[in-house]
């Protein structure tokens, strides 16, 4: 894409916020409370953002897809203080915005844990619409996230970025027709900083830098 985005979709955690650690404490409880023994981070690491009816049997856990996501909502929000938030996440979101940008989440968190967390990090307000796991029927890295989060903001897959860090998030992408940034990877194009975006669409609207 040679113009600037119609609306970009972001991913959330590792883009917005990071919350690994946090993850992987609860992924580790959720070993315990369903499989007998606790999830190892070398089980976890490689899994990450990979989206709870993933996570089943990827760990032999012993419930349903929603019994998990219930656990996981309620094991997260005791550590939603433990989140890092981007300090460029608002100035990013609330930048794009005035220049006519609609902003968007496309997550693989369920929807009561991701307004949990947008509201603790101070980010709800800023996005247009977001999508999660539990609005479609299937989560990333199949399109339907980035599909639905496309009608919620009216605009075609070609008038569109997303910005992610994982492969599902640029598998998803791809298989939308979206043109995918990669935050700290490999993508349509890269970026290593939210504010390395805003210079981005900057430079192909020809405005002026969006954060001083």
């Amino acid at each position: 894409m040679s113009t600037a985005p119609r609306a970009v979709l972001f991913d959330m955690d590792g883009v917005l916020v990071r919350s690994f650690e946090v993850w992987f404490r609860v992924v580790e409880e959720a070993g315990r409370r369903f499989r007998g023994r606790a999830i190892s981070r070398e089980e976890f690491t490689p899994t990450f953002g990979q989206g709870t009816a993933a996570d089943v049997p990827a760990f032999g856990l012993s419930c349903t897809t929603e019994e998990l996501d219930r656990f996981y909502a309620e094991e997260f929000t005791r550590h939603l203080d433990q989140i890092w938030v981007d300090p460029h996440a608002v100035p990013a979101l609330t930048g794009l915005r005035a220049r006519g940008v609609r902003v968007g989440l496309v997550t693989n968190t369920v929807q009561v844990l991701t307004e949990a967390i947008l509201t603790s990090a101070g980010l709800r307000g800023h996005l247009d619409a977001i999508s999660c796991a539990d609005m479609v029927a299937r989560a990333k890295p199949a399109p339907d996230l980035v599909q639905h989060a496309l009608t919620a903001l009216g605009v075609s897959a070609a008038e569109a970025w997303m910005v992610g860090d994982s492969k599902y998030d640029r598998e998803a992408a791809r298989a939308a027709g979206v043109h995918f940034v990669g935050y700290g990877i490999d993508g349509d194009r890269r970026v290593e900083t939210l504010t390395g975006l805003l210079d981005l669409v900057r430079g192909l609207s020809g405005a002026q830098p969006l954060v001083q």
